[in-house]
């Protein structure tokens, strides 16, 4: 086999929630004789290296967890398309954790989430080690966690699967894991603890940016309907719970989750040519639907929607946003989630940082964000112009984007992490600063403004497949 460079270097230093700059070092390898290329990835702070396909993508830890190490994201499959990345695995140093106390955290995670019925095994690991794995743990995939130690050290190693327990692609990270002793400590790479990566704020011109935005924003809505009402009835949706998700209810309201901040298109507006949408300089603001090949429409990596133990997202969508632009809930109500969580299980190590909104038996999610809004808490009460957050891209190797959904009728893990429940899809969004996106066509469909418009003055999109150009 011959080696064919180093294609990055070792994890440095982070500076605010910014995703690091350099990753664990691989190296790629020709395996000539299968014909196929494969990488090693070798991190010297967690102390660990393992070969792995050559276009599997590493994602080191943006922020100081109560572990450190990095994820692995195999591109391709059934599960990808959306963020262009499957979950495969995080490999973490457990650095705050001592060998005499696996046991007594693997009961402990056995305790708080019996409700999902995990089942504990033994496995081989790297050379010989033997480790312990707890399945069946809720999460966006199926997931397990296996810990670990090699001396004096312990390892946490999560796994993503399609169905519960350890399948191939599982075994296979476990067996090339090779472990040695770090050569650089967790502190020296300066990471920004979570809980203060959580809060950070936007630089200063940004911040202003979205304050000026933020208030135009609530003037519009003065002018045009105000605040939505909620009058959502248990008995709209009864009829079809067996079916795992429905249309959107009369009285849910549902709106677009940024505004004019949003210059992920590097301030380009569309203009309708006749035939399809142009971009021409000088109007942000604008997004399209399902960006990144995610979509409400259970293409591709959004696909879950009937899973008891897991997180539903078959109607979920991403919507590509600036870095740091406004995000808004998709829905008003109270803040049930707010942050990362990686206390004893990275199952939903994909939302990055996210907050979750309830209203009545609905809750919306809003993920991958930079950094959470000032004063967004457990228990805070959010309205339709409720800043909860900045957009980013945290929980993989993606671009920016807003990863919105509600689901009905979820329950919540021991900490608040929303799990089961139905997915809906959406009827209309409520929009605050959209213009002309729909130019109508021969049959006079289309009004060339907006899809539809109330008696207050509350305008709506009512229409929405795959790249279509919408205004917050």
């Amino acid at each position: 086999m011959k080696r064919l460079g180093t294609l990055l270097s070792c994890a440095a230093v982070l500076v605010a929630c910014e995703p690091p700059t350099e990753a664990p070092q691989t190296d790629g390898v020709s395996a000539e004789a299968a014909g196929v290329t494969t990488q090693t990835v070798r991190d010297e702070t967690v102390g660990v290296s393992l070969d792995v396909p050559g276009d599997w993508r590493v994602q080191p830890d943006p922020v100081l967890f109560n572990t450190y190490g990095f994820a692995l994201f195999e591109p391709g499959g059934a599960r990808s398309g959306g963020h262009e990345r499957s979950p495969v695995a995080r490999v973490a140093l457990a650095y705050q954790v001592k060998p005499d106390q696996i046991e007594g955290l693997v009961q402990d995670l056995m305790s708080k989430y019996q409700e999902f019925s995990p089942t504990r095994s033994e496995v081989v690991v790297g050379q010989g080690l033997r480790g312990t794995v707890v399945s069946g743990l809720p999460g966006t995939d199926p997931y397990s966690l296996v810990y670990v130690a090699d001396g004096d050290r312990v390892y946490r190693i999560g796994l993503w699967t399609m169905e519960p327990g350890l399948d191939s692609r599982a075994r296979g990270v476990l067996a090339s894991l090779r472990f040695e002793r770090p050569t650089r400590s967790v502190q020296s790479l300066n990471l920004v603890p979570v809980e203060q990566a959580k809060y950070a704020a936007p630089p200063a011109e940004q911040l202003a940016l979205n304050q000026r935005a933020h208030a135009e924003r609530v003037l519009m809505t003065a002018l045009e309907g105000g605040e939505p009402t909620q009058s959502v009835q248990a008995t709209d949706v009864s009829a079809q719970q067996v079916a795992c998700e429905f249309g959107q209810p009369a009285g849910l309201f549902w709106q677009t989750v940024w505004d004019y901040t949003n210059q992920f298109y590097s301030g380009y507006t569309t203009v309708y040519s006749g035939t399809y949408y142009n971009l021409r300089p000088g109007d942000p603001g604008w997004s399209a639907m399902s960006g990144n090949y995610g979509s409400w429409w259970g293409q591709n990596y959004h696909i879950r929607k009937c899973n008891t133990g897991l997180l539903n997202q078959y109607y979920a969508n991403d919507w590509p946003a600036h870095k740091n632009a406004n995000v808004y809930p998709a829905t008003t109500g109270t803040v049930e989630w707010a942050g990362w969580d990686y206390a004893d299980s990275e199952g939903y190590y994909t939302l990055g940082n996210y907050v979750v909104v309830r209203n009545g038996s609905y809750r919306a999610i809003m993920a991958h964000l930079t950094s959470i809004a000032s004063g967004i808490t457990w228990g805070t009460s959010v309205g339709m112009n409720t800043i909860i957050g900045y957009a980013g891209k945290t929980g993989g190797p993606w671009d920016e984007h807003v990863h919105s959904r509600i689901a009905y009728g979820e329950s919540l893990t021991y900490n608040g992490q929303p799990y089961g429940g139905s997915t809906v899809w959406p009827n209309k969004l409520r929009c605050v600063s959209c213009r002309a996106t729909d130019p109508g066509d021969a049959a006079g469909n289309g009004d060339g403004q907006f899809d539809v418009k109330d008696s207050t003055g509350a305008r709506f999109y009512t229409r929405f497949y795959h790249g279509r150009w919408m205004r917050g």
